[in-house]
């Protein structure tokens, strides 16, 4: 964010980094759609578009459209949730529609990637209930731990049911990262003194994973569980319309693999990344271009009407701004 009110007289240093910082912040955002077009070119010059035009029909659509509008409902009723659950422990917060109007707002900024979709529920959760920035972030952070918590357990349990030659290894993996995750949990709510790492998980970012009771963590992993469920069924059900059948266990864990690769911050939206991996993920299961005419349907289809939803709330953003103005003008 740039900072306002700092003196002319900079120290050469000082001045030199502010002139850069418009360019670095201009890199930050366009970067991640220069990788995401880099990619969805480099992918398409190898398939043949025509066929994916075939492809994309009315009868597809017809499937693919209420499981995007039921997923879309189901996932927004769970955020809120989950919000409400974890703020309300230590801050008066209770309303689950502020908490869906402030998840649908982040969406805009989500749609460039995870963090500034996160760090927009933390400034929407601060400015609009007043929770503090510290509380609010840790809120955020916890369901996102929970998220990838999800997604290592359902990918390992879906693993340690299939029979190849790479389930094993693949098991052995998802299962030291699931491991890593509860660690750093236990690290957490440790009941003995830390030395040093006290002064760190003192910090009010980590208050909601260190304080929150274990029943309430058990019931926000379930509804977290469930969310990646239900986009399980969506991708399921998308590569159903594409006449694209995959069992259950290599369905689970390849979802949650893509999942984990488009929450990684270097392309807008997963743009790109998300059909790379896709296609190489499900490559016994299709041709390729049944396979990238699918992901590109999930893919544009989330973005289209997460950026439909996030315009029509993005005044949740701008509220004190006009509440201000008119008090001003009053």
């Amino acid at each position: 964010m740039s900072q306002n009110g700092q003196s002319e007289f900079a120290p050469p240093s000082q001045t030199s980094s502010k002139s850069s910082s418009p360019v670095i912040r201009l890199l930050r955002w366009t970067l991640p759609f220069l990788v995401s077009a880099l990619l969805l070119w480099w992918l398409l010059s190898g398939m043949d578009l025509g066929v994916i035009a075939e492809l994309l029909t009315a009868q597809v659509a017809s499937i693919f459209l209420p499981l995007l509008l039921a997923f879309l409902a189901i996932s927004l009723v769970i955020e809120a949730i989950c919000l409400v659950w974890v703020v309300s422990y230590y801050h008066a917060f209770s309303s689950y529609v502020m908490a869906a109007r402030i998840k649908a707002a982040s969406y805009l900024l989500g749609l460039i990637n995870y963090a500034l979709g996160a760090g927009a529920v933390t400034l929407l959760l601060n400015r609009r209930s007043g929770v503090p920035l510290g509380q609010a972030a840790g809120s955020v952070i916890l369901i996102g731990l929970f998220d990838m918590g999800s997604l290592l357990i359902l990918a390992l349990a879906a693993l340690g049911l299939r029979e190849s030659d790479g389930a094993s290894l693949n098991a052995g993996f998802t299962a030291l990262a699931a491991l890593a995750l509860i660690l750093g949990f236990a690290v957490l709510r440790a009941p003995f003194s830390l030395g040093p790492l006290d002064r760190l998980r003192d910090l009010p970012l980590f208050e909601a994973a260190r304080t929150l009771p274990l029943n309430l963590l058990l019931r926000l992993g379930v509804l977290r569980v469930a969310f990646v469920a239900t986009f399980i069924i969506l991708t399921g059900g998308t590569l159903g319309a594409f006449g694209v059948e995959i069992p259950a266990l290599p369905l689970i864990v390849g979802v949650c693999a893509l999942l984990l690769i488009s929450a990684i911050p270097m392309a807008a939206a997963g743009l790109g990344t998300g059909q790379v991996a896709f296609v190489a993920i499900f490559e016994d299961y299709g041709t390729p271009e049944t396979l990238l005419a699918t992901s590109l349907t999930i893919s544009f289809g989330m973005i289209i009407s997460r950026a439909l939803i996030g315009v029509a709330f993005a005044r949740e953003f701008t509220t004190e701004a006009f509440r201000a103005r008119r008090e001003i003008t009053q």
